[in-house]
């Protein structure tokens, strides 16, 4: 049996997994209100409508709208492609020229990051 570090894992799943700092840029650069932002991590949480309308003491209708609204706005069809957008917009704060978060690859720096230069062949080790 393995041991495993018991709180590390848990800290890194679903909203957690991103910073209060990323998960406010990512909010302010694709342009939704502080509720939606709530709903989109509530999504990464993978939490149904009807928890999440407990959670925010609101109706799962209200929910429900603030979920075709995000679709919409984000131009997503479903809950795994809003992860994705999101994962892109927040790959896409680490990688401008001015980035407004830390880069997510640590070979970044160096020059050698095959997101930020994609014709950089990645180490084969």
């Amino acid at each position: 049996m393995s041991k495993t570090r018991p709180n590390s894992r848990r800290k890194l799943r679903g909203a957690a997994i991103l910073s209060d700092r990323a998960w406010h840029e990512i909010g302010r650069t694709l342009d939704i209100t502080k509720r939606e932002l709530q709903i989109v991590q509530s999504v990464f949480d993978n939490k149904h409508e009807t928890d999440i309308a407990k959670r925010f003491t609101i109706s799962p209708h209200t929910v429900h709208m603030h979920m075709n609204r995000l679709f919409k706005k984000l131009t997503v069809t479903s809950r795994t492609e809003l992860a994705l957008r999101v994962v892109e917009q927040l790959v896409a704060l680490t990688l401008a020229e001015t980035a407004v978060l830390p880069p997510i690859c640590p070979r970044h720096h160096t020059g050698k990051c095959c997101l930020h230069n994609p014709t950089v062949p990645s180490d084969k080790t």
